[in-house]
This record gives C-alpha cells, sequence and structure tokens, in this order.
C-alpha cells in the first residue's frame, strides 16, 4: 500500500509539466466589469489566483463598511464560480486596509485583518493568526513559492505632504517591520523552491512615480534585494498592485534578474499614469481593465508573463527563461 500510494503521489507531481498563476488588484464589488472579469480569470482555470491588494474599496475609516464589502464580493455568483474554478490567495493594500495610504498607526487595523482572513477563508489552524499583520506564505507546488507581504501593518506613516507632491523619501522609516522582516529572511534562507513569487500591495522596481513605492523606503528597498542575493533566492519575481495601470519591470540585481509584474485595475484601470518614466519597464503599460498571468512550462524551464482585459484577450505577452 505504501509503495502504492508512492506511486500516485509521483506520478501525479511529475505529469503537472505546466502552471499557471493569476493575479491582480484595484476591484471595485459594483462595477460593471466585475462580474466579466472574474468570470474571465475562472474560464481560463488557472492553478491559483492571487489578489494583490484593493479587493475591495471600504469607507476610509469605517471597519463596518468594508466587511459588508467584503461580504458583497463573496457572496457574487461570479466570485463563487472562481472559487469553484482555483484556489485563491491574497494581501491588502490601503483600501482593503482601511485608509488610503495608511500604515501602522490604523486604529481599526486588527479588525482589518479579521475582515480579510475571514474574506479569504485562511484556515482557523494557518500560524499567520499567531503573528500581527496579515503576512502569509504558501507552498503552490513543491516547485513554487508564495510569499504575500504586509506592507501596511507595520508601515511607517508618511510625513504631512500637499495632496499631489511626492512622498518625500523616508530614510529611516519601515514597510514590513522587523518581525515581518525576521520571517521573511527565515523562509528565503529555507526555501527549495524553483520560483518566488513575492506580493505586494505596492510596486517594488518603478522609481520615478510620486505614489506609493518601495523606493520611498530606499533602507527597505535595498534590504529586500540584500536577503535575495544573499540567499541567492531562485527565480524572484514581484506581483504588485495599487497602480491602476499595469506593467512588467526587470532589473539586473547580480545574480539574476528580479521582475516586478503590476496588474492593478480588474475594474479600476486609467490611462494618466501611462506616460510615466520607468526605465526598468518593458514594452508598454496598460490603461484598460486587466489582469496578470504568470505559466510556468517547466519541461521546458520557461515562464510567460501576459496580461489580459476583462474578456481574457491578451493585452500583453513576454516569456523569459528559468533560472536553474
Amino acid at each position: 500500500m505504501r509503495i502504492l500510494l508512492f506511486f500516485l503521489i509521483f506520478s501525479t507531481t511529475a505529469l503537472v509539466s505546466a502552471q499557471t498563476i493569476a493575479f491582480g488588484s484595484c476591484h471595485k464589488v459594483k462595477d460593471s466589469n466585475s462580474d466579466t472579469i472574474l468570470t474571465s480569470i475562472a474560464n481560463s482555470l488557472p492553478d491559483a489566483f492571487v489578489w494583490l491588494g484593493d479587493v475591495v474599496y471600504g469607507k476610509d475609516g469605517k471597519p463596518k463598511h468594508l466587511r459588508k464589502r467584503f461580504r458583497q464580493l463573496k457572496a457574487k455568483e461570479s466570485y463563487q464560480a472562481l472559487l469553484q474554478a482555483t484556489k485563491v490567495y491574497g494581501t491588502w493594500d490601503d483600501h482593503d486596509y482601511g485608509l488610503n495610504n495608511a500604515g501602522r498607526d490604523y486604529k481599526h487595523k486588527d479588525r482589518s485583518r479579521a475582515h480579510l482572513f475571514a474574506f479569504l477563508d485562511v484556515p482557523k489552524d494557518s500560524p499567520a493568526y499567531q503573528r500581527n499583520g496579515a503576512y502569509q506564505s504558501y507552498d503552490l507546488s513543491p516547485k513554487i513559492k508564495l510569499i504575500l507581504l504586509d506592507n501596511r501593518y507595520f508601515k511607517s506613516e508618511y510625513a504631512p505632504k500637499p495632496y499631489n507632491d511626492p512622498f518625500p523619501p523616508d530614510y529611516e522609516g519601515t514597510i514590513l517591520g522587523e518581525q515581518q522582516w525576521n520571517w521573511l529572511e527565515n523562509l528565503l534562507k529555507n526555501s527549495t523552491s524553483d520560483v518566488h513569487l513575492i506580493a505586494s500591495g505596492i510596486q517594488f522596481l518603478s522609481p520615478n512615480h510620486r505614489f506609493e513605492k518601495w523606493l520611498n523606503y530606499p533602507k527597505e528597498y535595498k534590504r529586500l534585494i540584500g536577503l535575495l542575493q544573499t540567499y541567492t533566492v531562485k527565480n524572484p519575481i514581484v506581483l504588485s498592485g495599487d497602480r491602476h495601470m499595469s506593467e512588467l519591470s526587470q532589473k539586473d540585481i547580480g545574480y539574476t534578474m528580479l521582475y516586478d509584474a503590476t496588474a492593478s485595475g480588474m475594474t479600476e484601470a486609467l490611462t494618466n499614469n501611462l506616460s510615466e518614466s520607468n526605465p526598468y519597464r518593458i514594452g508598454q503599460a496598460i490603461g484598460v481593465n486587466n489582469y496578470g498571468m504568470i505559466a510556468l512550462d517547466w519541461e521546458n524551464r520557461s515562464l510567460g508573463f501576459s496580461f489580459h482585459d476583462v474578456h481574457g484577450e491578451t493585452l500583453f505577452a513576454y516569456s523569459v527563461d528559468l533560472k536553474n
């Protein structure tokens, strides 16, 4: 019996020659495109779907309204179809955290986490409940590690500024906080995965825009790159949202290429950000409602990035070789 069980497990694993992971952010429950794009994602039958924040838009500082929006989304027939089609994971950004651009001082943050975890059906025995914040990690397969970072709960608050001005760099502030940094370092140090998907609500690589980004906290930006370099983390890919536009960025970090796949605007895409400078961008930025997809071809050791409109039509595609 043990030999047969081992054979079945090994055979099932060996037959998985390709995997797909869909991802997206910036989604309003009542938008007319919501059902369409959720249905398209479900119909693509990905092996996983990852929310990258702004899953819903709650009224600022109103936890009851945030809970209402999560419940409305979860009750939608199109979302239930997505749950039936694949496994769903996620982290938050400011609008499903509870307050625009908010950080560690937001007074309802623990209530917000309870609402997020209930929406995501985070298992009650998950170690995530024993920690502060909403960060989590999952092995999507023996080859793929999904790391869901929390860029809200511990984040230093921004200094006051005029509305249209860029955020001034905070050279001493934190995004992740020491508790989460220690967890992340231990995770990367001990990982044997071939691909590491690092979900972050805000963009990592894009350096020049005036909105939220990792480079508003230069020390944190350098620290994450330093961890990847120290542990030679295989095939690191940041999945980000927030921007109401989508783009793929790449940067050589010495031992490998780091990618940042920004998929933002499932229902909230805009066009006013498309001309901004990003020296790491591959191709063109996308200003129509969309979601992202990663396709892993293990047999040919390739990885494909793509973005798709609300009907599932391909807007952009780019392939790279997986590094050993």
